[in-house]
């Protein structure tokens, strides 16, 4: 019985990680020639990160990587991860970034969110 509590208890802490990620408001400010990163918590042993649906003219895309926590044993389902884009800030101006938050393979599961972008 206890056994049966448990997977019911883990399928729906899965079920709630995609709301709990997608309300995070972000802003990314850089400095026109410079590096400038955006970090988000993703879960992609979930199959749920981050992607780019639309990039602004003031930002060249470099790089995306996750960093596993430490304390998440290794094989672990579910641990929150940081996800860190990186890019070149290459124009002055304000603009948005826009992101999915979902599985690449299921797009019923996809929330758009928008990162307004400052580059001075």
């Amino acid at each position: 019985m206890n056994r049966y509590i448990m997977i019911i208890a883990g399928i729906a802490m899965l079920l709630s990680l995609p709301a709990l990620a997608t309300h995070q408001k972000q802003r990314l400010e850089g400095v026109e020639g410079q590096l400038v990163q955006l970090v988000v918590a993703s879960h992609p042993t979930t199959g749920y990160q981050w992607m780019i649906k639309q990039l602004p003219k003031q930002l060249i895309f470099i790089s995306a990587d996750h960093q596993h926590p430490e304390n998440c044993p290794k094989g672990a389902v579910g641990c929150p991860t940081q996800q860190t884009f990186t890019f070149i800030a290459q124009q002055k101006g304000l603009a948005e970034l826009q992101l999915i938050y979902g599985r690449s393979f299921d797009k019923a599961s996809w929330k758009v969110e928008t990162v307004a972008v400052t580059i001075k």
